[in-house]
């Protein structure tokens, strides 16, 4: 496996990719950036969020209240919505906020299906998964509570000094909803009861939607967690498996499981000044496939530039993308 470096763009403020279209907002002043698809620009300026759907982008505008939509084939604006913004885009439902509540649609219908002071994470047929700071909740549609968890009912903080509160939530698998905390605990709730199931320590905690079987990733290797049984299933060590490839990183940051394989950011042993490594790590292979010094030593000390965790490696048909912390994106293209 081999990748070339093929374009760099600048100013990048964020991104995203969607059917092999990669959609991106450029400029030198932030509210006045400019949207590109691929590389044709499309013209719309000012976007501050924006998300695609089917033939259409909705977005929202810098200083504006409301949101708008932009149809691809017709290149026509419209506004949608004259005091609600674009919160976010889950499973083809849209939700949209304003100063007193959360609204959902389904589609481009634009037919409210309900309204919620909750934010819902997770959206069921007939209910939904919140969280908050401390707690995850399963509620209708009526903000009815069916059940409430809280990171208390687990015990005392694993880090005295350190309050815990809920990260996010990993997902829905075999009948447990698997929640992950900002002190590193994977928790196990039954959707049903709310009930705890199982919880363990663990890093970069992930789930393979084919498998069901949820990935935790960390520096020093990987963890296989069976969901149905709640049991180790695999557990690897870098040093062991592949000391010559991911042996030699002291950190990796931001691992994404990606099909057969997880990308990921990283520094090796005895290396300072930020992180410049990228690479691809064959995880059925067990062995590091390929690496690449973004941004060598010289160069991150001379300009101060590196690569952070909020910004990972994504990997898109034969093509990968990264973006720096001084906005520029790098595009790597496959060779056969």
């Amino acid at each position: 496996m081999k990748y070339s470096k093929i374009s760099t763009i600048n100013n990048v403020s964020t991104y995203f990719l969607k059917d092999n279209f990669l959609f991106f907002d450029s400029g030198k002043q932030l509210q006045e950036h400019i949207l590109f698809m691929n590389n044709e620009l499309i013209g719309l300026k000012g976007l501050s969020d924006y998300f695609f759907i089917k033939d259409t982008i909705l977005f929202n505008k810098w200083g504006e209240k409301g949101s708008f939509s932009y149809n691809i084939n017709t290149r026509e604006v419209t506004q949608i919505e004259e005091n609600q913004q674009i919160t976010a885009l889950k499973d083809n439902i849209l939700i949209y906020a304003d100063e007193n509540d959360i609204y959902y649609y389904k589609d481009l219908s634009f037919k409210n299906l309900f309204s919620s002071s909750y934010f819902f994470n997770i959206i069921a047929e007939d209910c939904g998964f919140a969280y908050h700071t401390d707690k995850v909740l399963k509620l209708n549609f009526q903000d009815k509570i069916f059940w409430q968890f809280t990171i208390a009912s687990l015990g005392d903080s694993p880090y005295p000094d350190e309050e815990d509160r809920i990260d996010k939530i990993v997902g829905i698998a075999n009948g447990s909803l698997w929640v992950y905390t900002n002190l590193y605990r994977l928790i196990a709730l039954d959707i049903e009861t709310g009930s705890v199931q199982y919880h363990t320590d663990c890093f970069g905690v992930q789930l393979d939607e084919v498998t069901e079987n949820i990935f935790a990733i960390a520096s020093n290797g990987w963890t296989v967690i069976d969901t149905q049984t709640f049991s180790i299933k695999e557990d690897y060590f870098f040093s062991k498996e592949d000391p010559e490839g991911m042996g030699q990183y002291e950190s990796i940051y931001k691992p994404l499981l990606q099909g057969d394989y997880f990308t990921f950011i990283g520094s090796k042993h005895k290396e300072y000044g930020g992180i410049g490594w990228i690479g691809i790590f064959d995880y059925k292979a067990r062995k590091l496939v390929w690496e690449y010094e973004l941004l060598p030593f010289e160069e991150r000390k001379a300009t101060r530039n590196r690569l952070v965790a909020p910004q990972p490696l994504y990997m898109s048909g034969n093509k990968l993308y990264i973006k720096d912390i001084k906005d520029n994106l790098y595009i790597f293209e496959r060779e056969e």
